[in-house]
């Protein structure tokens, strides 16, 4: 398809002069109708068509549509038929009260082509853009982190109803894809036994595992007819899952074929376990006892003192099993990468880690949030926390005031160093030996690269002070709520990681502009306080 269909630069007479009677000043539709030609034009997705063909429908239409989709929560029937009978929209869109609209199908259509060409950020950035050319983002400011679960557009499956799932869902594909094939080599039996979806919740215990048996010889039987089939079908992405499914939950002997079950491992705890094959991005996790199957949203905001409205500066989709502390690095290089490092960055227990610290002061950036407590294992005794540790002098002193007698470096792959520490001829007739290392060879220390950033947080986190900065923290849940409660950010609306990453970034364009408006009023009523500078 080709850019055939230009944008109207100028609201049109009659829309503007309905849309200028009943749309307040405050009013985001007509905030973006006043100022779209600010922060999008065609040139932004001239790189998304072709130069020859069938014409499209502007895509800063389509664009701005999708928008309004998140900032209502509405799906794609409601939103093109909204496109045709409201007034704030046409005002919004530059469209004249008689135009007739599209088909609902064309905002599919141009999601897919935004993910085609990894443009799935392209409009939250524009906006963002936009945001900042007016003065409400502040260079080298404060920003905050938080996440939240979301839930994922599938149904939770069981263990034995995952295989069955999956299986049905491979010889369905490779029907549509050579049906010839399928009719020679699958017997009908074979066709009749997973055909239809199954539950298992009628099933005992041994019917289970018994029916586990059955399916994993049966998948593994067409994994092995599938061997030397034309590209067209080994290719598929249903046949890779029952693959990666068949790897996770049978093994196979290699020499008498038989198939076992694995012992369950716990869902969740591996990165790649696939828990359904309609999806197979998403991934179950838990957090204080609510488990869920999905992703997790990491969302940043702004975090000044003096603004009237904080900005979204970085939303995106992770696994579900993803730890915060994770995402650390690569929310901080996004940010520094668009000209949005702050020097200050707000987080909960969960971002924090040594290093993370020491990355963030790499780059600059205090990663301000409290540390998690020692976690020790030892039981009894003398912890690492009660040895006085000096790097300067590589040097450890033992509660018992005898000083260690070997000290060795460890290089990490960041640059940092940590350190072992052997005591060795010290513990020999110390009193406290018992208690500290009964072992012939005495006290051994393994000192983390970042031992003195985490104790010196540790510290830190119980004075005064540090709590009252840490009240800047909290109001990003506020923004995590109007996510998931206004704009449907708990549920992906589509399937796939990538689909999921475009949601949340519309979800984000979509409150950056709903803010602004309100910044941009408040700013009337006092210029000074709220602009915060560039």
């Amino acid at each position: 398809m080709s850019l055939q269909m230009n944008w109207n630069t100028e609201i049109p007479n009659d829309t503007a002069r309905v849309g200028g009677e009943i749309l307040t000043e405050d009013d985001p539709y007509r905030l973006i109708g006043d100022g779209v030609n600010g922060f999008l034009s065609l040139k932004d997705f001239t790189g998304l068509y072709s130069k020859v063909g069938r014409g499209a429908i502007c895509p800063i239409i389509l664009g701005l549509i999708t928008v309004f989709q998140f900032l209502e929560n509405i799906p794609d029937r409601v939103a093109a038929r909204w496109a045709v009978t409201r007034i704030d929209w046409k005002y919004a869109l530059h469209l004249p009260l008689t135009w007739l609209g599209f088909n609902f199908s064309d905002l599919s259509n141009f999601r897919r082509r935004l993910l085609e060409h990894s443009a799935e950020r392209l409009i939250f950035e524009k906006v963002l853009e936009w945001v900042r050319s007016l003065g409400f983002l502040k260079k080298y400011g404060k920003q905050r982190s938080d996440s939240t679960h979301v839930l994922g557009c599938v149904e939770r499956l069981s263990r034995l109803e995952l295989v069955w799932e999956t299986l049905r869902v491979t010889l369905r594909a490779i029907e549509a894809a050579m049906p010839k094939w399928y009719t020679e080599v699958i017997p009908d039996a074979f066709h009749e036994a997973y055909v239809k979806r199954q539950s298992d919740w009628r099933l005992s215990q041994e019917e289970v595992k018994a029916e586990m048996q059955k399916v994993g010889r049966d998948g593994f039987w067409l994994l092995d007819h599938l061997d030397g089939t034309p590209q067209n079908i080994l290719g598929l992405a249903e046949v890779e899952t029952l693959r990666t499914v068949w790897n996770q939950q049978f093994e196979r002997q290699p020499d008498s074929q038989k198939v076992n079950v694995r012992p369950p491992s716990g869902r969740g705890k591996g990165k790649d376990l696939v828990v359904t094959p309609h999806d197979p991005d998403v991934r179950w996790s838990e957090k204080r006892g609510k488990d869920w199957v999905g992703y997790k949203l990491q969302v940043t905001e702004t975090a000044e003192d003096e603004a009237e409205a904080q900005f979204i500066t970085d939303i995106d989709l992770v696994p579900a099993n993803e730890d915060d502390s994770e995402v650390v690095d690569e929310v901080q290089e996004r940010l520094i990468t668009r000209d949005l490092k702050p020097d200050e960055h707000y987080v909960d227990k969960g971002y924090v880690s040594g290093p993370n610290m020491a990355h963030s002061a790499d780059r600059d950036i205090e990663l301000i949030g409290p540390a998690l407590a020692d976690t020790s294992c030892k039981p009894d005794g003398y912890k690492q926390s009660d040895f006085q540790i000096d790097f300067e002098k590589q040097e450890v002193i033992c509660p018992e005031g005898r000083i260690c007698e070997e000290w060795y470096e460890r290089p990490q792959p960041d640059g940092h160093v940590g350190a072992e520490v052997q005591f060795r001829g010290q513990c020999e007739d110390c009193p406290a030996r018992a208690q500290c290392a009964p072992g012939k060879s005495g006290r051994t220390l393994s000192i983390s690269p970042y031992h003195r950033e985490l104790e010196q947080r540790r510290a830190e986190q119980e004075t005064v002070a540090f709590k009252e900065k840490m009240r800047r923290r909290p109001a990003v849940e506020g923004t995590i709520s109007e996510l998931t409660r206004k704009h449907g950010a708990r549920r992906a609306r589509y399937r796939g990681d990538s689909k999921g990453c475009l949601q949340a970034h519309f979800t984000g364009a979509a409150v950056n502009l709903k803010r602004l408006a309100k910044a941009l009023e408040a700013q009337k009523r006092s210029p000074a306080r709220a602009t915060v500078g560039c």
